[in-house]
């Protein structure tokens, strides 16, 4: 038996019950008590009531089975759609750490980079010092050398022409013609 008919059936005898016992009910009021007419307005009553439950039985419980399958559906279809949103949230959640985890390789890769180029620079920058400093230096031993000749020079001119004076406050025109004898004398030999 189901819920609905025990209900129906309960009811029923509940009504009857009722009706079986109008006399006491109306009696109890000063009133003349039940007449027959009033019996059978409530026997049509119940009869109704039992011909509306047996016509309207099968499309209500058609109609309740209906929606309980609506309802079961639309529950099985958000218990799925939930699952899917769940898998779907961590799915988005694993490519988030990822991505999380991408920037932060990135960024230490960009940061090691940074220091390999700043000591490529500075090394770099070492050489071309280094470099500039030995052509400095060359080119500091080259003008050395420049004034050590230019000076070496001017000392032999100076020497040369103090040598001069020399022999020209020394020398006396006899010893310049004895010097010229001597020379063409050597010439002479050698021929």
């Amino acid at each position: 038996m189901t819920e609905f008919s025990l209900r129906l059936r309960v009811g029923i005898l509940i009504i009857l019950s009722l009706v079986f016992s109008v006399d006491d009910l109306w009696g109890a009021g000063g009133g003349g008590g039940a007449t027959g007419e009033t019996f059978w307005q409530i026997v049509s009553f119940i009869l109704l009531l039992i011909l509306l439950a047996n016509v309207l039985k099968k499309p209500i419980r058609s109609l309740l089975s209906k929606r309980r399958e609506e309802v079961k559906n639309s529950l099985e279809q958000a218990a799925h759609l939930e699952e899917e949103s769940r898998a779907h949230f961590a799915e988005w959640e694993r490519k988030l750490n990822l991505l999380s985890q991408e920037v932060a390789d990135l960024h230490q890769k960009i940061s090691q980079e940074g220091e390999g180029e700043r000591r490529r620079i500075v090394e770099r920058a070492q050489e071309e010092g280094d470099r500039m400093k030995k052509q400095a230096q060359v080119a500091a031993e080259q003008e050395v050398k420049k004034a050590r000749t230019a000076l070496k020079k001017e000392m032999v001119d100076l020497s040369v022409e103090l040598a001069e004076k020399l022999l020209q406050d020394v020398m006396k025109p006899q010893d310049q013609e004895r010097l010229v004898r001597d020379y063409i004398g050597k010439v002479k030999e050698l021929r």
